[in-house]
């Protein structure tokens, strides 16, 4: 059995600096996770980390750059299940059973769907939810943005440089993003904004080829090559589901100002907790949190 004082669970911005601060305090640290980075790695522009501007991913890298200049272990594979055994841990991943005295989840959330006819089968064939991923597929073509939070807005934005036109389309009456971006998109000649706008259905046969929507109560069916997705997220949790954790209504898992959850030993940080804004630069501060916090209950046993 591998053991540990420490395992954080997630490679995002909340998992990497709750690794960085935990390796430089001298826990013996190990981070599992299936990848490196998380939902970062969507944003193709990020200018809200002060002092960096460029796309998500390229900060994720300078993470674990950083977290990988000291002495800790990664092992690149997906948690399935965490059992709590008297006060100690244990989880399997790599085919391996790991054990540890505090965890730290730090596995951020998943894009939600539609949930519309046509979606699930339109997906990888037009129907996307990663910009960064995807975008670039549909050069010069027609494309929509659902949703109108920040990760809308600025995924409108880059499409704009790739796109021929880019359909902002939102169900509510103004967008919820910063101020910033919505002007941004207000002035930008190659967005049309459609406020009030239901999705119905997604067509196509072998690709997308329009999709219906309900505009002020009135069908409308818009031609188009592909639909991404940007209407929220859902927390990863299911692997933890044995721990019995508090969870608010929505399934984040709550914790107080220090990162502490309903079960001793058991930390979370980023956008996977109750917090209110989910953003990188708050899951990295509540990753920091998390790690000096794991400390003193560690100091403690």
């Amino acid at each position: 059995m591998n053991k540990y004082d420490l395992i954080i669970v997630g490679a995002g911005s909340a998992g990497l600096t709750a690794g960085l601060y935990a390796a430089r305090r001298g826990i013996n640290t190990a981070i599992i996770s299936k990848n490196i980075g998380g939902v970062a790695n969507s944003i193709m522009l990020l200018e809200n980390w002060p002092g960096f501007k460029g796309n998500g991913m390229e900060l994720m890298k300078k993470f674990y750059e950083q977290v990988k200049s000291y002495k800790i272990d990664f092992i690149m594979d997906e948690v399935k299940e965490i059992k709590k055994q008297g006060e100690k841990f244990t989880m399997k991943a790599d085919g391996k059973t790991f054990e540890a005295k505090a965890l730290i989840l730090a596995t951020g959330v998943k894009r939600k769907d539609l949930k519309i006819p046509g979606e699930e089968r339109l997906k990888g064939k037009g129907v996307s939810y990663c910009v960064t991923c995807d975008g670039y597929f549909f050069k010069n073509k027609v494309v929509a943005v659902i949703g109108g939070s920040d990760c809308a807005a600025i995924s409108a934005i880059a499409l704009t440089d790739i796109a021929k036109k880019v359909y902002v389309l939102y169900r509510g009456e103004y967008l919820r993003c910063e101020d910033v971006n919505s002007k941004r998109l207000e002035k930008n000649k190659k967005v049309e904004i459609v406020y009030n706008a239901i999705p119905l259905e997604i067509k196509g046969e072998d690709k997308v080829e329009s999709i219906i929507i309900e505009e002020n109560k009135k069908k409308r069916e818009i031609k188009l090559d592909a639909v991404f997705v940007e209407i929220g997220s859902a927390p990863l949790i299911e692997f933890a589901k044995d721990l019995k954790l508090k969870l608010d209504k929505e399934e984040f898992i709550i914790v107080d100002k220090n990162m502490k959850t309903s079960v001793p030993g058991v930390f979370a940080a980023g956008d996977i907790t109750n917090s209110d804004v989910k953003q990188v630069v708050v899951a990295a501060a509540e990753g920091a949190i998390a790690a000096k916090n794991s400390h003193e209950y560690l100091k403690k046993l």
